[in-house]
């Protein structure tokens, strides 16, 4: 068969006609399946890729558009089909080793104690503030109201609320002192409680 009748089986098959489409699967099949092998060395996956192929090519035929010859357009696919395969494996294949590289880091289960510890100790400490001042706090740090609005809202001056802000920032710093590695910790955990 000739380039001009592998040109007339591809009009044909464009147009829906089954037989066009075997002539042409049998002639390249077994080529396209070689082909595929030599760039996967997989001859079950070269199959594989060679018979998805030819079923994309039927499911696509009313809207394939081939303008260099058939022949060529069946060993560009096969490749491109390959390539993607292999991307496809590679970005697994690094998915699955950056698993197994964080599963062998030690977890360090201290730091998830200490940090248990640290929100037990904040909420103790806050717990003891006096009464106004704990609300207070607990208006600004959980509630995120602006010292204007706390003010408004206990019908206290701004001056009161930064006052007694200040006095419980103080009073957490010095009784949370054995935690003070993690005192940056504290600010933004204490925005969170």
């Amino acid at each position: 068969m000739d380039l001009t009748e592998d040109k007339e089986l591809y009009l044909k098959l464009k147009g829906g006609d089954e037989e066009a489409f075997q002539t042409l699967f049998l002639k390249y099949y077994s080529a396209m399946c070689r082909f595929a092998n030599q760039l996967l060395n997989d001859r079950e996956l070269a199959e594989e890729i060679a018979q998805d192929m030819f079923v994309k090519i039927w499911e696509k035929r009313a809207f394939l558009n081939i303008e260099t010859s058939v022949k060529h357009y069946f060993f560009r696919s096969v490749r491109n089909h390959c390539l993607n395969h292999i991307q496809h494996e590679k970005i697994k294949k690094q998915y699955a080793n950056k698993i197994m590289e964080s599963a062998h880091q030690e977890i360090n289960t201290e730091q998830y104690y200490l940090e248990i510890d640290l929100v037990k100790r904040i909420e103790k400490s806050i717990a003891s503030l006096p009464p106004k001042r704990m609300e207070i706090f607990r208006l600004s740090r959980e509630h995120g109201l602006k010292y204007k609005e706390i003010a408004d809202k206990l019908g206290i001056s701004v001056k009161t609320v930064e006052a007694q802000m200040g006095l419980a920032l103080k009073y957490l710093r010095e009784d949370l002192k054995d935690f003070s590695n993690y005192l940056v910790t504290l600010f933004v955990l204490l925005k969170k409680i």
